[in-house]
């Protein structure tokens, strides 16, 4: 009887835990060339861009309705998160073709990772990070709640952006819609990335090892207990799950810096 009730507190605290992120999921601006997702907690917003590796980039989040056509140009002064030459920055719409312009306070994005030829050859994905209200009046607010938001993006002509082209594979806009995620994300300049899942036999772990930091592992089941403990001394460790039972866990990234946990499922 105490095992259920420890494992319905459990599973009631897990679910209420996972269930303060949100998450508008992949969306294609381009397909198979320009995504853009965002995952969002109570202070956090994290964005995930993949696109061409020799442009830069441009995406804006804002409240407007988007008309079905024009580009960037289309809500001067909206906030726009701007990629270009290894560089993430915070800017303002400017109302026609050219780069978007500096935001004039400060630069509230942090690059979480850049890697170049991920997920394919001649793509690059970007993660970065903010707090979803900066206080900044010129920046947008991410919304903590299920609802939904307009992007507008471009893509420039060079790996400089410059300027974006007209036609809907260079400037367009969409609408996110946000829902409840099971994944928890933490404000972390590492890399925490689970693979396969679910899995059988075998689960990779990825993260951007630094020396001069500690990494621990753990992994805990449903009943909350530690069932693996490892600390990590490269970028890439596979983990023999051969032998675990069919269900859910845990899987705790730990360093001096912050705190992650992923759901990963033994099948």
């Amino acid at each position: 009887m105490m095992k259920k009730i420890t494992l319905l507190i459990f599973l009631v605290i897990t679910s209420f835990t996972f269930s303060q992120n949100w998450t508008t999921g992949t969306i294609d601006l381009v397909p198979d060339t320009f995504t853009v997702k965002f995952d969002i907690n109570a202070t956090t917003v994290q964005v995930t861009l993949v696109a061409p590796n020799n442009v830069g980039f441009a995406v804006s989040p804002t409240n407007d309705s988007y008309g079905g056509s024009g580009g960037m140009g289309q809500f001067g002064g909206d906030d726009v998160i701007f990629y270009a030459n290894g560089a993430i920055t915070d800017r303002q719409q400017s109302g026609g073709f050219m780069q978007p312009i500096l935001d004039d306070t400060q630069n509230n994005w942090a690059i979480v990772s850049d890697d170049n030829n991920i997920p394919s050859v001649g793509s690059r994905t970007v993660v970065a990070t903010r707090a979803r209200n900066t206080g900044d009046s010129n920046d947008f607010i991410y919304p903590a709640s299920v609802g939904s938001f307009t992007i507008i993006w471009a893509r420039g002509v060079n790996a400089d952006f410059t300027f974006h082209q007209s036609g809907t594979t260079n400037r367009s806009g969409t609408v996110a819609n946000t829902v409840l995620s099971n994944e928890d994300f933490q404000l972390n300049p590492a890399r925490f990335l689970i693979s396969p899942n679910p899995a059988t036999k075998s689960l990779n772990i990825g993260i951007s090892y630094e020396t001069s930091r500690d990494y621990n592992l753990e992994v805990y089941d449903v009943l909350g207990k530690q069932i693996y403990i490892d600390q990590l001394t490269s970028d890439d460790t596979s983990i023999d799950v051969t032998n675990w039972r069919s269900g859910i866990y845990l899987i705790k990234l730990s360093s001096d810096q912050s705190t992650q946990t992923k759901r990963f499922i033994k099948q």
